[in-house]
């Protein structure tokens, strides 16, 4: 059975083409583009990691994360942003004890990434 990957990113064309690209590598793939969104995918379908985006509209990957933990923490969780130098988000991640991809991402790194933590 493939592992199952939810990708949460509010860019239409990032979940476009990591869903194919992982799609290809053996993963059932699904996309939201919101935390709303990604929260019915993530009930309906119980993923085995989740890649979300860490700034978005309304809600972010922070809030994701921690509706996540509520009911399924054992769930693996990666998180990626564009901006690595914000200080508040590496506040943020420092103090759930995660780490973050940064944007643009080489997909062979983020694919050993998404492996790795699956086998954790």
């Amino acid at each position: 059975m493939k592992p199952k990957l939810i990708i949460v990113d509010d860019e239409a064309l990032i979940c476009e083409i990591y869903s194919e690209y992982f799609s290809q590598n053996g993963f059932d793939v699904f996309t939201a583009n919101s935390v709303i969104e990604a929260i019915k995918i993530i009930k309906a379908k119980n993923p085995d990691i989740i890649l979300s985006d860490v700034v978005m509209p309304v809600q972010d990957g922070f809030n994701l994360f921690e509706k996540v933990q509520l009911y399924n923490p054992s769930t693996p969780f990666v998180f990626m942003t564009g901006y690595e130098q914000d200080k508040r988000i590496l506040k943020r991640l420092a103090k759930i004890g995660k780490k973050c991809i940064t944007k643009p991402i080489r997909l062979d790194k983020l694919l050993e990434l998404i492996k790795s933590e699956i086998k954790e």
